[in-house]
């Protein structure tokens, strides 16, 4: 199970059995948000992670923002997640 908590004023954690496996920054402006970060650590992608994060981070701001290359996307789509290819 994924656990989404704050991070301080401006971060949220994601972490799996008590180990924090990803992080999402962001910095407020009244109902909005802009995305500065999001990672996951290795062995924890394509597991849902950075999906949890920006459920909760959709759900608790009106307006997400995110700039990634130059490109900017507004309440930035949340990918079905893959499966994990097998070992």
């Amino acid at each position: 199970m994924i656990d989404v908590v704050p991070w301080g004023e401006h971060a949220l954690s994601a972490c799996i059995d008590g180990q924090q496996v990803a992080m999402l920054d962001f910095s407020p402006c009244g109902g909005e948000a802009t995305l500065n970060m999001l990672f996951v650590k290795p062995p924890f992608r394509h597991r849902g992670v950075a999906r949890a994060l920006m459920r909760e981070i959709q759900r608790r701001y009106a307006q997400v923002r995110w700039v990634n290359r130059g490109r900017e996307w507004t309440r930035p789509t949340i990918r079905v997640a893959r499966p994990v290819p097998a070992a």
